[in-house]
């Protein structure tokens, strides 16, 4: 009689406690960034974490610092590898200057040891072609190639970079490129409302992954970079990387594992989309090829580029979409802060907390 009693409790204090986590994650706010490769969900993933846990650790800033200078070397020899196989071999003007060909040869013999790539003569070499006319003139036509979006920026500091005692500042850890795979989640609280948001890999090869996260989402960010119309996929080098973001959004926005989680829209990288289009016009996109103004102008372009991707939306839920930056945090901040307001408007209603 004892013994069922027991078990009687037992049962009931395990059922009590299955209530109590059930309540505990209704209490929380999911968040999914979700979006293609290459798009700066990582970046606005990193944006926020810094902003609600007052920056990152010492280990976590250091943490970075391998991976940063191998986006630094691999841009640095990707640049010359367009340079002695494509460009190079048709003008001279893409050639690399004698004075600088020892430089070429270091960098060409580097073995597979990270002492070595890392090493001083290594950054005194990038460091000098990154000076070479012909590497300026090859990476100016960056949009032909995949090459990373901070390489100008890490180029900039390759003194700082090849310092011994370099440790990455905020703006390094921002712009530091290490692709995601699988999910990375991660837990804050704002005014004593609990958020987990997850970030999970955009090449296609992650995608399958997603589905793990999908369960009492309260809100999906949606990240596109406008700033990718003209260029290509890194995983197949043909697929439009804008028509790769609009096909997978109009997915991701009528599918039905998010009926009931807002979406919102992040049309990212505006910064660099504000400067491309003064260069190459929208319409070399073939899902932009209708627009008909000026394609210099930053508001009508990307009120068009909104309304390319709003149009993907067949259901009767309404899209919020912003303009963002993701290396302003200013603008991320004030996105953010409208994003946040809109998820908690949508979970009292739901609760029937608000008519």
């Amino acid at each position: 009689m004892g013994i069922c009693t027991s078990a009687q409790a037992s049962a009931e204090e395990t059922e009590e406690k299955l209530e109590e986590d059930k309540e505990r994650d209704r209490c929380i706010h999911k968040i999914l960034l979700l979006g293609a490769g290459e798009s700066g969900k990582s970046t606005i993933f990193k944006q926020i974490v810094s902003m609600y846990r007052d920056g990152f650790t010492d280990k976590e800033r250091a943490s970075y610092t391998l991976d940063i200078r191998s986006t630094l070397l691999w841009s640095m020899k990707e640049l010359l590898y367009q340079i002695e196989n494509v460009y190079g071999t048709k003008d001279a003007k893409y050639r690399i200057s004698k004075e600088n060909e020892e430089f070429v040869t270091i960098l060409n013999e580097l073995k597979g040891e990270e002492k070595e790539k890392h090493s001083p003569k290594v950054f005194k070499a990038i460091q000098n072609l990154w000076k070479d006319k012909a590497v300026q003139a090859v990476f100016d036509l960056r949009d032909n190639f995949q090459i990373e979006v901070a390489t100008e920026y890490f180029m900039n500091k390759v003194d700082k970079l090849g310092d011994p005692d370099y440790i990455p500042s905020e703006d390094d850890i921002l712009r530091a490129r290490a692709r995601t795979t699988g999910v990375v989640e991660n837990a804050f609280t704002i005014q004593d409302n609990h958020f987990v948001m997850f970030d999970v890999g955009g090449q296609r090869s992650e995608r399958k992954k997603w589905i793990h996260c999908f369960e009492n989402v309260s809100c999906v960010l949606f990240v596109a970079a406008i700033s990718a119309y003209n260029q290509v996929l890194f995983e197949d080098n043909k697929t439009n990387r804008l028509e790769e973001s609009l096909t997978l959004f109009e997915e991701i926005c009528n599918s039905r594992w998010f009926d009931r989680a807002s979406i919102v829209l992040f049309l990212n990288k505006s910064d660099l989309f504000r400067e491309k289009i003064e260069r190459y016009p929208i319409t070399e996109c073939p899902a932009l090829r209708e627009f008909p103004g000026d394609t210099t102008d930053f508001n009508a372009t990307t009120k068009f580029v909104e309304e390319e991707f709003l149009l993907k939306n067949q259901t009767p839920k309404t899209v919020f979409s912003h303009i963002t930056c993701a290396t302003d945090k200013t603008n991320v901040t004030i996105v953010f802060n409208s994003v946040k307001d809109t998820v908690l408007k949508i979970s009292l209603e739901r609760a029937g907390l608000v008519v």
